[in-house]
């Protein structure tokens, strides 16, 4: 969220917008766009050659998302969070609706930036494609459920580990083991 909008101001345009003040919706939207195009731009970013979604259209849709949610979010690292985890479902929805009517002709693939540390054997970048991506997450996710949100919260929000650790209420360490656990468990699916 941008620094002109608090969240105790956020809570209190949201408050507002639920009880039927017109401007509210817009003052909400003025302040999250920033925020939520980003994590558009980053989601698009690696099908940007093969899929014809601008930003804008995912971050619309995103918002409007998470705006019939009517979450109060407890600051800007807890908002990026649900705005990655709907961005991401937005984007697979509309991926698997247009391989739906290609028949599954395009399929389109990206290159996922795992950030190895420094002597690790994985490869910095891994040839996948969304739904692969995907898939591999949902089973992360069974199997190791704070892993599959660091790997949500870092890769598709943003995030940095002091943020991640805020967000899931963990501590910096305990983001980083999951995020080391996570980078090999996708590494060897992907």
């Amino acid at each position: 969220m941008p620094n002109d909008l608090t969240t105790a101001e956020l809570k209190d345009w949201l408050r507002r917008s639920r009880n039927g003040d017109p401007g509210a919706e817009h003052r909400i939207a003025e302040a999250l766009y920033p925020s939520l195009k980003s994590i558009a731009q980053r989601c698009l970013r690696p099908l940007a050659h093969r899929l014809s979604l601008r930003a804008t259209d995912l971050t619309h849709e995103a918002y409007l998302r998470l705006v019939d949610q009517r979450t109060d979010w407890h600051g800007r690292a807890h908002f990026l969070g649900i705005a990655a985890r709907v961005t991401r479902r937005v984007l697979i929805e509309l991926i698997r609706e247009r391989q739906a009517e290609k028949r599954g002709a395009g399929i389109d693939f990206v290159r996922l930036e795992l950030e190895p540390d420094p002597g690790t054997d994985i490869a910095q970048e891994s040839r996948i494609d969304w739904l692969q991506l995907e898939q591999a997450l949902q089973q992360l996710e069974g199997r190791d459920p704070i892993a599959g949100r660091v790997v949500e919260l870092r890769y598709f929000g943003g995030l940095n580990n002091d943020e991640v650790a805020d967000v899931l209420d963990i501590g910096v360490a305990t983001v980083v083991r999951h995020w080391k656990f996570a980078r090999a468990w996708l590494h060897r699916r992907l």
